[in-house]
This record gives C-alpha cells, sequence and structure tokens, in this order.
C-alpha cells in the first residue's frame, strides 16, 4: 500500500466556482433522484483492529450500484428540458444499468458501449432493465476503448453521450450519497475511504465530506495498476497510464475525469493504492461478517480502511459502491483471499507409498484443520509426496508448528507461495525434455491472447508444459514449460521473452517435483529450496 500526501492546492476562484456550481447542482439532484429509488442505509462492521467501520450500502440501491443516480439525475435534467433524441454511453457495467432503466423510464432509446470483458451478468443486468429500448456493443479491452467508439458513433448517428463521470450533473447526482450520508450518520467520520476510477463519486461525494466533516481525512483507494487518480494527483496533472488491470473492472480507467480531477485535487487528503489480493480478502471480510458479496470495485474503501494505520478509537467511513460481480469470479476472488492469507499453508511430505499411509498422517496432524487443496499422484514403490494446503486459524498456527517439529513427524517442506501452492500439480516426465525452461508466464487476458503468445512463442521452442490458471485480472497466469533443440535457441528465446512479457522464472529443481523421474527422493528434497525449510 503507497501512502503519498498531497499538498492541496490554495483554493482558485476557479474552483471556488466550481464547488459552488456543483453545490446548486447537488440541490437538484436531489429534487430528481428519488423520483426512481429512495435512499440507501448506512450500515457499519467492526474492523480486527476494532474500529468500527461505517458502510454506506449502495449495493441495495435499484441497479445495485450508486451509478444510477449521476445517469438518472442528467437525463432526467436533458428531458425536463425537451430531449426526446438518442441516447449514448460507454460503460464497465453499473453506469449502462443506471442508463437503462433510466432510459426505459423516460422511453428514450440508447445504444451503450461495453468492453469485451465486462461481466456477463453485468451484460444481462443492463437488457434486463433497459428491454427493448437498449442496444449493447462490446467494443475494445477497456473503458477508455469502448468510450471513443461511443464518442464516434454519437457524432456519426446524431445521439447524446451520457458521460459516467466527467460531468457536472453526473457528479451532483453522485455528491447525494454524501448528503445522505451526513442526514444518516450520528457522529462525524475520521477517516472516508473513496473507491475512485473516472472520479465523479469519489469527487461528487468529496465535495458534500469536505463541508459536512472539515476534519475528517478524506482518502482515495485505487487498485495497483489502476492507479490514474493517484499518479494524476501527484504529478498535478491528468495522466494517462500505461497499464491498466482490469480485475476491478468497475474502476478499470486509464486516466481520470477533467473536472472530477480538479475537484479531487482541492478536496482530497491522500491518496492509497492496495492490491488486488487485499480487494478479494476485503470481500471475503464483508462475507463472514456481513454475509454481503460486493463487486472488486466496491471493495476498494474496505480493503484500504483495513489496510491503514486506523486505532480502535478512529470513526472510518466508505461505500459499498456495487454488488454487481460475475458468479463466475467468486471461486477466483475466493482462491486470492486465501492463498496468500497468514492461516492458509502448503506443505510437501514423504511418507512411505503403503496401504493407510496417508489416513495416518491426516489423523496425526490434520484432524481438526480444514484441508483446502490436495495434491498427490504415486511416482513410486516405495515413497510418497503429497502436498496438502490447509487453513489454519491464528490460534492453532502454534499448535500446528508445535506437531510438526515432533520428532515422530514425516519429512515435510513449507512450500506456502511457491509453484506448487500457486497451480495445480501436472505430472509429467523431464527425463524426456532437451534443454528445459519453466517460468511463471504472464500475458493479457483477452481473447486471442495465448493464441498471439503461443503464435511467436512456437517458432523458438516447442511447448512441453501448460499449466494455466484465470486469475480474472487483466494479466493471465500460466506455468509454462518449453524445450529447445540446443542451447542457442533457448538463448535466442530468453532474449524474446525478456523484451516482450514479465515472467518468473521456475528453476529446473523445483519443477523435477512434477516429473514422474525414478529419482524421486531427489525431486522430492528440491522443495526445500524455495522457502529454506
Amino acid at each position: 500500500m503507497t501512502e503519498p500526501e498531497p499538498s492541496n492546492s490554495n483554493s482558485t476562484p476557479q474552483i471556488v466556482d466550481l464547488l459552488r456550481l456543483l453545490e446548486l447542482e447537488t440541490g437538484a439532484a436531489l429534487d430528481r433522484i428519488y423520483q426512481l429509488d429512495q435512499p440507501t442505509p448506512l450500515d457499519s462492521v467492526e474492523l480486527e483492529n476494532g474500529a468500527t467501520l461505517m458502510l454506506k450500502r449502495e449495493d441495495l440501491s435499484v441497479v445495485h450500484s450508486y451509478k444510477w443516480r449521476g445517469s438518472f439525475n442528467k437525463i432526467l435534467a436533458m428531458h425536463e428540458a425537451g430531449f426526446t433524441g438518442k441516447l449514448v454511453a460507454a460503460s464497465a457495467g453499473n453506469h449502462a444499468q443506471g442508463v437503462a432503466v433510466t432510459a426505459k423510464r423516460l422511453n428514450l432509446p440508447a445504444t451503450i458501449f461495453m468492453p469485451r470483458s465486462t461481466p456477463v451478468l453485468k451484460q444481462e443486468s443492463v437488457k434486463s432493465f433497459g428491454g427493448e429500448f437498449i442496444e449493447i456493443r462490446l467494443h475494445g479491452d477497456s473503458f477508455d476503448e469502448a468510450a471513443g467508439e461511443a464518442h464516434r458513433f454519437a457524432e456519426s448517428t446524431g445521439g447524446v453521450v451520457i458521460p459516467p463521470y466527467d460531468d457536472l450533473q453526473v457528479i451532483a447526482g453522485q455528491a447525494t450519497i454524501g448528503i445522505e450520508i451526513a442526514n444518516e450518520i450520528e457522529s462525524a467520520p475520521t477517516h472516508v475511504f473513496l473507491e475512485v476510477g473516472g472520479g465523479g463519486m469519489a469527487s461528487g461525494v468529496a465535495s458534500v465530506a469536505k463541508k459536512k466533516f472539515p476534519s475528517a481525512k478524506l482518502i482515495v483507494v485505487e487498485a495497483v495498476d489502476q492507479n490514474s487518480m493517484g499518479v494524476s494527483l501527484a504529478k498535478g496533472q491528468r495522466t494517462t497510464i500505461d497499464t491498466l488491470d482490469r480485475f476491478c473492472d468497475g474502476t478499470a480507467v486509464a486516466c481520470p475525469g477533467k473536472i472530477p480531477f480538479q475537484l479531487c485535487q482541492h478536496l482530497i487528503d491522500q491518496w492509497i493504492t492496495v492490491t488486488n489480493d487485499q480487494v478479494c480478502e476485503a470481500i471475503q471480510y464483508l462475507w463472514q461478517k456481513k454475509r454481503t458479496i460486493v463487486e472488486p470495485s466496491a471493495a476498494l474503501g474496505v480493503a484500504g480502511a483495513i489496510q491503514y494505520s486506523l486505532t480502535a478509537q478512529d470513526r472510518p467511513l466508505t461505500i459499498l459502491s456495487g454488488s454487481n460481480v460475475d458468479f463466475m469470479m467468486l471461486p477466483k476472488i475466493a482462491r486470492r483471499g486465501q492463498v496468500k492469507r497468514p492461516e492458509t499453508r502448503y506443505y510437501a511430505f514423504e511418507i512411505n507409498e503403503q496401504h493407510g499411509a496417508m489416513a495416518e498422517l491426516l489423523d496425526r496432524f490434520f484432524a481438526n484443520m480444514n484441508i483446502i487443496d490436495f495434491q498427490y499422484g504415486k511416482v513410486s514403490e516405495t515413497h510418497a509426496y503429497p502436498v496438502i494446503g490447509i487453513e489454519v486459524p491464528h490460534t492453532e498456527i502454534k499448535l500446528l508448528d508445535q506437531f510438526l517439529v515432533d520428532p515422530t513427524a514425516p519429512p515435510h517442506h513449507d512450500i506456502t507461495g511457491s509453484p506448487g501452492s500457486e497451480f495445480r500439480v501436472i505430472p509429467f516426465n523431464i527425463d524426456l525434455i532437451s534443454f528445459p525452461f519453466f517460468a511463471v508466464i504472464e500475458f493479457a487476458n483477452r481473447p486471442g491472447a495465448l493464441r498471439d503468445f503461443m503464435r511467436i512463442a512456437s517458432t523458438l521452442s516447442s511447448v512441453c508444459y501448460m499449466n494455466y490458471t484465470d486469475t480474472g485480472q487483466t494479466e493471465g497466469q500460466a506455468l509454462m514449460g518449453f524445450e529447445f533443440d540446443n542451447i542457442g535457441r533457448q538463448s535466442e528465446f530468453m532474449e524474446w521473452l525478456q523484451a516482450t512479457t514479465k515472467f518468473q522464472v521456475v528453476p529446473t529443481e523445483i519443477v523435477r517435483h512434477f516429473s514422474p523421474s525414478s529419482d524421486a527422493e531427489l525431486r522430492w528434497k528440491s522443495l526445500g529450496n524455495s522457502n529454506g525449510s
């Protein structure tokens, strides 16, 4: 997590005028938005440090996201002024749902452009909210590419683009969240954690919070590799970032909006980043404490609050901005939220290959523990080498360690965090491979990306091992093995890989664990080199 402190710019006539105009628009928005939905409730959850995190439940709104506020306010204002034309929008999902529900309510046709990576759930929700008034077109791999196409379409057809965040009436609609918080809260928050993408919600809520809670620290939270607002605030100007991770798809924006950036420059006290794993942990935490599942973007504020140096006396607040999570992402979220948590451990054991040995191992050392992974394949007539993943409560970690140092415990290695715990073990015979090279390869998680990678890689090598895991992030990960005719071809391949691809070399000695060679004992002992155990 990064925690740079900005130097807020002094109030200028321009920003004062902008804030005054936004306040007027927010008042007008309050008169409009409740024609569609009611105020969302204020909830809370206790953090592990004892602080009570207040939660504004925008996930309980009419479209299960806050986005309807801005789009409804904008379109209704246009409709009140006599607009009867065609609506055009670009969205990763939630803004599209707000446009869809508004278009249907006002009988206005709308064409919505969405990135190809948009979860199916959000596409289907848009169709259900808008019905016959909505046409969805998939374009590009990011919001910015979809937005570019939406503007081109609007220019050629005479449609009007409804911005998702860079518009004062849209921002005013989102600012009504802050008004509701001020009306619902019993005591002022000490910290306000605001997830941010383009900046519409963050700037709108911040404009209210800065006035209503002047002592509160206003903090924007972004995921690593999608921190365009943080980079822009640090540089003092809007900046387009080169790498854009889409795991938190609702906030995947390469450059913040012009108006939101101006407002955030003046209003925001700090910006921080969190990892995707920390986001997944926050989602799991909310499920454990509240039986609530939010989408990754909506968990950014919770993740920021968990990672932040809060005390039990602090009164932090954040917004659960949406719950439109793709159901198929839930296993990925669960896996990423657990595998690196302190209570999750992976061990490789050496035991006798005999009837009942595996059951005895489980009975003696793991009888009361939650086994989350078990990897085993017979590779020897005399010895077995299972890999066991367990979830251990913090209170039982010392007890487990005592069991494992017992002189009667079988030989073992702690391989938590090694490739053997991150990837499923697929046995193969390494003795059949000439000039082997193994690595965890990253490539763009989009249709055709693996094909494109393989098309070039196959001209330089032969693939001898493939173990791919869909993480749901911008970068897909695969544990891959390559073989070569000679060392020269291997060197040529390495030069190409270093110039084009992110990767982490996996030593051949560790890879031998996956290989049913005759020297099973050597293969198992090599695991100890990964963690020094």
